[in-house]
């Protein structure tokens, strides 16, 4: 046998141990387990993508809501507006939230977003319920009206987490004028 010769022999005896034991699946995929749990057909497309939903029309992120009463509950200096809203109520009132982040202490929070209120003839109480915020308040103000008596409340509650003030007021006051 000339050298060429056997080479030629080796490198086919070669690839006949190589492919030795490869079977193919009945995906046209070769492999070398003997296991009938090889895959056999293609994956199922994946399925179709739904979308997001959309937000409330009555919500901002970043900002004040259309028709939100800023002059009623302004956001305290310094204090980022996370997300608000403001939808219209049957009755002359408007239903709110507004959520903040703050780094003003908690007690100067509660004075800076109080001060506006106590002005409009608001009275602050203690709310009834227990929470595992920092501090918690509620504002009411009743007005006498032809149509029945006016109630509007606030409940205002702040998570102090060490670095900053988070801020959630939320309630039903009188729509504002314009």
């Amino acid at each position: 046998m000339t050298r060429r010769t056997s080479m030629t022999v080796f490198a086919a005896l070669v690839a006949v141990g190589l492919s030795a034991g490869c079977t193919a699946a009945p995906s046209g995929r070769l492999d070398t387990a003997q296991d009938a749990t090889l895959p056999s057909a293609q994956p199922s497309p994946p399925a179709a993508v739904t979308a997001l939903p959309s937000f409330d029309p009555s919500s901002a992120v970043g900002d004040y809501a259309k028709g939100f009463p800023r002059d009623l509950v302004p956001a305290p200096p310094d204090a980022t507006i996370v997300a608000s809203s403001a939808q219209p109520l049957e009755g002359g009132l408007t239903q709110i939230s507004l959520n903040l982040s703050s780094t003003r202490a908690t007690d100067e929070v509660l004075a800076q977003i109080g001060e506006p209120l106590a002005a409009a003839g608001f009275a602050q109480t203690q709310p009834q319920a227990l929470s595992g915020l920092t501090a918690q308040t509620a504002w009411t103000r009743q007005t006498a009206r032809p149509e029945g008596l006016l109630v509007e409340t606030l409940l205002l509650g702040v998570l102090d987490d060490g670095a900053a003030r988070l801020v959630s007021i939320s309630g039903n006051v009188q729509a504002p004028k314009g």
